[in-house]
């Protein structure tokens, strides 16, 4: 069977590889071909992955132990770093804060013209504060907001989509392609930070000390 399927692909050829890396600069305006396919070719699929994403963290929160203990919860911090208290840690850890949000964030902005993008930054820049409560395990974040910014913002990379590439109410060109993939990603990349965030925290802190 494997013989078969071998000899089949071999006389088809591969195009729909050749659809998407053919002309997918002069069509998107993207260097980067997954950017191009991911933003443009195939944007229902970005569609579907920022909603499995969402539903994970509303399904976290809906079977989340403080979800039926909100009255009776008096939030305590933890007494122990998961670092043992070690001063070494914590400033390694100061120290690679900006290069990590500096990598994050050029992940996300120049994700349509190298390998990056808004997912790949968002979770680089999640991992700031998840090293962060691992050295002070502290919250002293309003998960509330965080979850009402990601609601907004996954809204956001549902209408913009269909307002640029399916309506076309702005002229398509090199310039609004480009600032398009940038905005895209900006909001991918804030998606995923604000619903890894809120994961993260549910999971560790809450759970924690149930």
């Amino acid at each position: 069977m494997l013989f078969m399927f071998t000899n089949f692909s071999e006389t088809l050829g591969t195009p729909l590889k050749e659809f998407f890396t053919t002309d997918f600069y002069e069509e998107t305006g993207a260097r980067n071909a997954v950017a191009g396919i991911y933003l443009n070719y195939r944007m229902f699929d970005t569609f579907f992955e920022a909603l499995m994403l969402m539903v994970s963290v509303m399904e976290v929160i809906n079977v989340s132990w403080i979800s039926s203990h909100s009255e009776s919860f008096e939030l305590k911090s933890p007494t122990q770093s998961y670092a043992g208290g070690s001063e070494i840690i914590s400033k390694m850890v100061g120290i690679v804060y900006p290069f990590v949000i500096l990598i994050g964030f050029y992940m996300i902005l120049n994700g349509h013209n190298s390998p990056g993008g808004g997912f790949q930054g968002g979770t680089i820049l999640s991992t700031v504060l998840i090293t962060r409560y691992l050295v002070h395990p502290t919250l002293d974040l309003d998960l509330e907001i965080i979850e009402v910014i990601e609601k907004i913002v996954f809204m956001l990379i549902l209408i913009i989509p269909i307002l640029y590439l399916f309506m076309e109410i702005v002229p398509v060109t090199d310039l609004s392609n480009e600032l398009y993939m940038i905005v895209m990603n900006t909001l991918i990349g804030l998606k995923v930070f604000c619903g890894l965030t809120v994961l993260f925290y549910r999971f560790v802190f809450y759970e924690g000390v149930s």
